[in-house]
Formats: structure tokens, sequence, C-alpha cells
């Protein structure tokens, strides 16, 4: 059975609403969004062709991937048009002035 463990990601002061942040943690690449003070964390690699979301344009709480337009619920990482099919998402929390995202251990 995987471990997950919470690493952390961005500092929160450098999170800002409604703009689209990368993190690196422990090497994955993982987009932050703030959203009406919420924080969600996702792949940053489309489920279509492996683009990058990161240069992608947010629209509420809909991310367009910048390759082929597709458009994520970046609540729960669903594609809009195909909801079976998904970006990973991961958990947060903001824990000594940084979030910290749960990532499972390889």
């Amino acid at each position: 059975m995987k471990e997950s463990t919470w690493v952390p990601a961005l500092d929160e002061s450098d999170l800002t609403e409604d703009t689209i942040n990368m993190s690196f943690p422990k090497g994955v690449s993982i987009i932050l969004i703030k959203k009406a003070g919420h924080i969600y964390a996702l792949r940053n690699q489309c489920a279509h062709m492996s683009c990058t979301l990161s240069g992608g344009r947010l629209d509420g709480y809909t991310l367009q991937c910048p390759c082929h337009e597709w458009k994520f619920d970046i609540t729960t990482g669903e594609f809009i048009d195909a909801r079976e099919i998904k970006v990973q998402t991961y958990m947060c929390k903001s824990q000594d002035g940084k979030i910290h995202v749960k990532l499972e251990e390889q």
C-alpha cells in the first residue's frame, strides 16, 4: 500500500486569488489555484495529450488547456465534456504560512 505525505508546495503569501501558480513538490509538477478563498491543486498535465495546464485560461471554476482547449473543473479535475476523464487533484492545507499538498510516496 502506498503511503501519503504532506509536502510544502508554495508560500501562502505567493498565492493570489484567480491565478494559476506552479509548484514542484518532490519534483511533481502541480498547479495551485485560489478561488473564493479555497485552494485547489491539480497535476500540471492535461489528460488529453499531456500539455501543461499552467499556460491555460481560468474562467470561473473552469480551466481551459492551452493546447487543444479541453476544459476541466478545478474542483474535481473532471473534463467538462466527459466527466470520466480527469486530471489528478491533490488535497491541500495551509500550515505555518505554507500551502501543503498531499502526495503519494512512490
